[in-house]
């Protein structure tokens, strides 16, 4: 019943802009996507339509935060980021380029399960993952230094924001990586971005929720890191303040989940300091 509503929302909001939304040759159809806050689909049409692709990604914003995220995507699509081109906007809607490949966060945990070790991967595997995450770690570091805010001992940079393995695509065939979502995008210490990914790494099935030494994902936050700070060499890691803002991540997702658990930072710290 929700689609059914959403399609007739789209249909009346948007048939004037979009006449093959009510083409009776040119039927549609949609594919939720997940999402926190807002309703994402894929849309599909029949044929080709004049003026958009046959299939996009079309999101209803139920939040404040869409111009947010157009001006910033309208900013890395003139740096050249890997991101989705607009096709149209106009709120609540926004119309976006569909990529195809697969989503990062599958691609890393749909081959890590019941593994104990990244030696343990055969070597193919592996070296497709560890490619993948310097993919991330390389357009992450691209995002930041190429907004640069100011710099202090720690530097300020446009971060992505909520930043989950989810909002990355990644094209297995050349090795492309994409980032989507970012109306959470806002201005603060690089960190912020690599914490969030870190503990996408590790509280994303299996880790730290599902097995008691997840350390391929402890592995993988190690390579992330490190590949990160290879490609931006001026930046400063604060190993202080990243775990700190892991830690908080980690029970903002446990609370999401409706986990009644709460780690405790000094002893969460030794355990993952001893492999960064």
């Amino acid at each position: 019943m929700e689609l059914l509503n959403i399609r007739k929302e789209i249909i009346l909001n948007l048939k004037e802009d979009i006449p093959e939304l009510v083409d009776k040759f040119n039927h549609f159809i949609l594919k939720p996507l997940p999402s926190k806050k807002n309703s994402v689909s894929e849309l599909i049409f029949n044929k080709k339509t004049e003026n958009y692709p046959k299939e996009f990604i079309i999101k209803i914003f139920r939040t404040p935060n869409i111009e947010n995220e157009y001006l910033t995507l309208k900013k890395l699509h003139k740096q050249k980021l890997p991101v989705p081109k607009i096709l149209f906007y106009k709120a609540p809607f926004l119309l976006l380029e569909k990529f195809n490949g697969i989503n990062l966060c599958d691609l890393i945990n749909n081959n890590l399960m019941k593994v104990e070790s990244l030696d343990n991967l055969d070597s193919e595997i592996k070296k497709k993952i560890i490619i993948s995450i310097d993919k991330l770690a390389n357009w992450l570091a691209q995002l930041h230094s190429n907004n640069i805010i100011g710099k202090n001992e720690d530097t300020i940079v446009l971060n992505k924001g909520d930043t989950r393995l989810r909002d990355f695509i990644y094209e297995q065939s050349d090795h492309s990586l994409y980032g989507t979502d970012f109306e959470d995008s806002y201005e603060g210490n690089h960190i912020d971005d690599i914490a969030w990914i870190c503990c996408s790494l590790l509280d994303t099935k299996p880790g730290i929720f599902e097995v008691i030494d997840p350390k391929p994902k402890i592995e993988l936050v190690n390579i992330f890191i490190k590949n990160y700070y290879n490609h931006n060499k001026n930046f400063h890691f604060n190993f202080k303040y990243f775990a700190e803002r892991l830690i908080e991540n980690l029970n903002i997702v446990m609370k999401r989940r409706n986990i009644k658990l709460s780690l405790d930072k000094s002893n969460f710290i030794d355990y993952i300091s001893k492999e960064i």
